[in-house]
This record gives C-alpha cells, structure tokens and sequence, in this order.
C-alpha cells in the first residue's frame, strides 16, 4: 500500500470534512495530520483493505474526541468561572467515573453502527439538525435520514437494555 498516494489523494478531503465537523481550518489541519499518522502506523500492523473509509473513520473519530473533549473543557470553565455551584454540588469522584463510563459504553454502541448511520445520528443527536437539515448537509433524501435514525435508535435502545441487564446480573 503506497502511504503517500493515499496521502496525496485524500488530504485535501479529509481536511474539508474535518473543518466542516470542528468549524475551525487549524484544528481540522491538525486532525488530519494525527489521522495519517495513526493510518501510517495501522498500515505497517495489518492490510488495509479500505484505505478511505479506514482513514476517514480514524479523522471522524478524532473530530469527535476533539468537540467532546472541547465540550467538557468549556462547561468546567464555565462553571468555575460562574461558581454557579456551591462545593458541595460539584460531582463526586465516583459520579465522574459513572460519567466516563456511559459515555465510553455510549462509544463503543454507537461504533456499532455503520459510518452513515453513525454521522446522522451524531448530527441529529449531538448538533440538534433537524432530519431535514441533516438531509440537506448529506445531500441525501428526508426519508433516508429517517431510515438511518430509525436502525440507530432500534441499535441503542436493544443495546441498552441488554447493557443495563448485564449490570444487573452482575
């Protein structure tokens, strides 16, 4: 696999996509070069047989620790600027470690899914488009995006409740 053409063939891409998730050039150029160095290094472990799409779900991957990790910065600044809460209501150490692991299990469901399915929940979900402006930003029809929320929604909710039950069982 010539690591170089695959570079030379998608960098501009993958760096579109990436600003179009994160809204921000620098950190979309940054993401891309952390995605080939990751896909450089994959490349060398095992055969790829999907150059793009691998490489695209490592870039989508980053984007999505960025934002999140991006997200948590701003809501702890924010809130110890604000002091809005007294010590007392800060979360516990076990409470953020409950925290970190529904959304490590929320992860690893929603890798589950295929990367379509994946991407217009994420921008239903997580940015609030509505299905019709998630059609348009995918430029696939209304009833598609229903179709892909409806398999992601059925995806969750079976693998909650099958989440939640092994909790109880153990």
């Amino acid at each position: 696999m010539n690591v170089e053409a695959i570079y030379l063939n998608h960098q501009s891409e993958l760096q579109f996509h990436l600003t179009r998730i994160v809204n921000c050039p620098d950190i979309a150029a940054d993401l891309a070069q952390e995605s080939f160095i990751i896909f450089f290094r994959e490349a060398q472990k095992q055969t790829i047989d999907h150059p793009r799409g691998f490489l695209f779900r490592i870039a989508k991957n980053l984007a999505y620790d960025h934002i999140k990790h991006r997200k948590v910065t701003e809501n702890y600044q924010q809130t110890k600027d604000q002091s809005l809460l007294p010590p007392s209501e800060f979360p516990s150490a076990e409470k953020l470690v409950s925290i970190d692991e529904r959304l490590t299990a929320i992860k690893r469901i929603l890798d589950e899914l295929p990367l379509r399915t994946q991407e217009i929940f994420i921008l239903n979900r997580v940015y609030g488009m509505t299905y019709a402006e998630t059609a348009l930003e995918l430029g696939i029809s209304d009833s598609a995006v229903e179709k892909h929320m409806a398999k992601a929604l059925l995806h969750c909710r079976a693998q909650f409740k099958t989440h939640l039950l092994d909790q109880y069982d153990s």
